[in-house]
């Protein structure tokens, strides 16, 4: 099976078990903090569009494409299997070289501007007057809270369901990791965005067919 094809059928799992049904919280048509709506999310691969569709306004900036999902393939095995402790005391024999690896980072991205305070709503919506910041609490712990609910859901589902339909991909749950977003060992703050990703591997099979020329060359 080729990496694109796994690629897409992982997309299709992540959309369908993680995107569709949920309603989230998204940037309003006006761009700015008092502007909220709810929409579903959407999954990438790789990359997420920098600017809006659907309008002649750019907005190069990542807020434009939130809530979201982004599947970043990392580096991987092409083909290797390692033994397992579980093999050599049960004296089981796996070829070393049999099983492809595909080694994923899953991005999540959630957008929280903070909880409107009573008055908000008439102040911001009112002519030649500029947002009340007073009444806006910052949602720290909400957008924390529902993206550690959203990857929570993934771990979940990927460890129950061990496999992505319609590919040759099973989890390696040991290599199972995940994080908020961090540099420098410290969480980065770029709110009112909060981003957390998880790293898995998946084992695939790697075409091990028999090579002529090595044959007529044996022969």
């Amino acid at each position: 099976m080729r990496m694109t094809e796994r690629l897409t059928r992982l997309k299709e799992w992540v959309t369908a078990e993680l995107c569709e049904g949920r309603e989230m919280k998204a940037p309003g048509k006006q761009m700015n903090i008092a502007d909220v709506q709810r929409q579903t999310p959407k999954c990438y691969l790789a990359w997420g569009p920098s600017r809006m569709d659907k309008t002649g306004q750019i907005y190069d900036d990542s807020i434009s494409v939130v809530p979201g999902i982004v599947i970043m393939p990392n580096q991987a095995y092409a083909k290797y299997m390692e033994e397992k402790r579980f093999d050599r005391y049960n004296n089981v024999h796996r070829p070393q070289e049999l099983g492809q690896h595909l080694s994923v980072s899953i991005l999540f991205c959630v957008y929280e501007p903070g909880t409107r305070l009573p008055g908000f709503a008439n102040l911001a919506g009112s002519q030649g007057q500029g947002i009340d910041m007073t009444l806006i609490e910052e949602g720290t712990e909400e957008g924390l809270f529902v993206l550690m609910n959203w990857m929570d859901d993934c771990m979940e589902k990927l460890i129950g369901q061990k496999m992505i339909p319609h590919t040759d991909l099973f989890v390696e749950e040991s290599t199972m990791t995940y994080s908020l977003y961090t540099d420098q060992e410290y969480v980065v703050d770029r709110r009112p965005l909060y981003y957390g990703f998880i790293n898995v591997s998946f084992g695939c099979y790697a075409d091990g067919g028999v090579n002529n020329a090595i044959n007529e060359y044996l022969l």
